[in-house]
């Protein structure tokens, strides 16, 4: 799973009042394991609703992308994050 993680905001130069541009993302990969389908519906912030496309396991300890954030499995899934589940032994994505 492929990822860029968000970066720095834009400030601004309090001598020349010009915007200095934030540090860019860092692009992680992590490996996985994708499962296609689902039965969860998500709602979007505007109230439309999507249904799950998948679910992908991952080993506990890993990095995570953010809910929100868009991920690339290649040649599987490319598409946003809906949620986030921690366990103990595994963590789990669902997309």
């Amino acid at each position: 799973m492929n990822w860029v993680t968000a970066g720095g905001a834009v400030t601004v130069d309090p001598l020349t009042g010009y915007p200095i541009p934030g540090a860019p993302g860092v692009a992680k990969s992590v490996p996985c394991r994708f499962h296609l389908g689902g039965v969860k519906i998500f709602k979007n912030q505007d109230n439309t609703t999507i249904n799950q496309v998948g679910r992908i396991r991952l080993d506990a300890g890993v990095e995570l992308p953010q809910v929100g954030q868009i991920i690339d499995i290649p040649g599987q899934f490319n598409g946003k994050v809906q949620d986030i589940y921690r366990g103990q032994l595994s963590y789990r994505i669902d997309v």
